[in-house]
């Protein structure tokens, strides 16, 4: 370990540097986005281009793609071939059992097969990988063509000339993104962008969880849709357990998380906490989603980075509500593009308001049930997988008309 690593682990320690580190970080952190985001929105308007809203985006991904798609109508759901690419860190061993609904599904970890884009040396090896992922599409297309490549991929991983490659042999091609405020579109490494930022003008449409950051594929070339995460009914699913916490929270213990949860606590509510860094660790899948029915609340941050003012969309606000989890989380204008606030899951403003928000909740039980019972009904009707992209596939031409029950 080098004595910088060293230093920096001595720090996040001790309190009061981890407090000084959040506290100045933030706002340089929404500085930074606010800025980009601005930069984005100028260039878009002094090129004359802008971000396509629909019917206009769907036709342009139907254009798009229909060419290589000619003499192939839209299939049944259950008869698509999928290539799934991604790198598996955590959440996305979910994917292939959330896409399998759709038909087949090829899968590409990478990681599985040695290549790791976290290595040092990762740069003179990318191209390696990127060489077998090509490889092992071509073998999936030769048992049964390919409709679409959906990848969680960036330019630090994939080449934009590999997903051209997957384009030119028929498949459609779509990514997703659910990290594109903060740090876009990144450092040049290798000649080109670490982001998705690298493959938008490749990609067909790129799936993202932040309204505000389709202009920034746009001026890259590409075509997005504000398509958040979703959740899988049959992982994320209520258990028949009593409660045993008033609160809890699931997540990593950084930034201003710890001073929030004690500046709960020192307001008379306690939240269990389970991630790295807290003292009870982290959870399996199965136990995260077994403590959103041990919990009466389950507690939720929006913030981005070190940021509390800068927020996103999470995968947790599906999850919890789709398992039966009442689901009090940060105060953020794009949730409500998503749930009915206040009737389907329940947002704070600061320590204040969610100290008082979890004590009327506590004190008030049926009003927490009918919330808990609202906000599983929401996720099931439109956040499942099967929902979200049935919806991205239909209206790109890949699927015929009939609906996606969730899955």
């Amino acid at each position: 370990m080098t004595v910088g690593m060293s230093l920096r682990e001595t720090l996040k320690n001790i309190p009061a540097a981890r407090r000084l580190n959040a506290a100045v970080k933030g706002p340089l952190q929404a500085l930074a986005a606010t800025r980009s985001q601005w930069k984005y929105e100028w260039r878009a308007r002094a090129s004359g281009g802008h971000a396509l809203e629909d019917p206009e985006l769907w036709k342009a991904v139907r254009s798009r793609i229909a060419a290589r798609r000619e003499g192939r109508p839209p299939a049944a759901i259950g008869e698509l071939h999928l290539f799934l690419a991604y790198p598996l860190a955590n959440w996305e061993a979910v994917l292939p059992v959330a896409f399998a609904p759709f038909g087949r599904v090829t899968v590409f970890e990478w990681r599985s097969l040695g290549f790791d884009d976290r290595a040092p040396d990762w740069a003179s090896r990318r191209d390696a990988m990127n060489r077998a992922m090509l490889a092992a599409f071509d073998d999936a297309q030769s048992v049964r063509p390919v409709d679409a490549v959906v990848g969680y991929l960036s330019g630090h991983n994939t080449a934009p000339e590999t997903l051209r490659e997957m384009a030119g042999r028929g498949a459609a091609v779509f990514n997703f993104c659910w990290d594109d405020k903060l740090n876009f579109p990144g450092p040049r490494v290798g000649g080109r962008y670490s982001t998705p930022a690298a493959i938008a003008s490749s990609v067909d449409l790129t799936l993202t969880n932040a309204p505000a950051s389709v202009v920034k594929y746009a001026v890259h070339g590409g075509l997005a849709v504000f398509a958040p995460e979703a959740a899988l009914p049959s992982l994320h699913r209520p258990h028949e357990v009593p409660f045993e916490f008033d609160v809890s929270f699931v997540g990593a213990r950084y930034g201003w998380r710890p001073q929030f949860i004690e500046r709960l606590a020192r307001r008379g509510v306690l939240v269990e906490c389970f991630g790295r860094g807290w003292p009870n660790g982290p959870l399996s899948d199965e136990e995260m989603v077994r403590l959103y029915s041990r919990s009466r609340i389950n507690l939720g941050f929006g913030g981005v980075g070190y940021s509390r003012s800068l927020v996103c969309l999470k995968g947790r606000d599906f999850e919890v509500p789709m398992s039966g989890g009442l689901y009090l989380t940060q105060e953020n204008p794009e949730l409500r593009l998503v749930f009915d606030v206040g009737r389907e899951v329940v947002t704070y403003r600061d320590e204040r308001d969610c100290a008082r928000k979890i004590r009327h909740l506590l004190d008030h039980p049926d009003e927490a049930a009918r919330i808990r019972e609202a906000g599983r009904e929401r996720a099931l009707r439109d956040h499942t997988y099967l929902a979200r992209w049935g919806s991205v596939f239909r209206q790109a031409g890949l699927l015929s008309e009939n609906r996606c029950h969730a899955a």
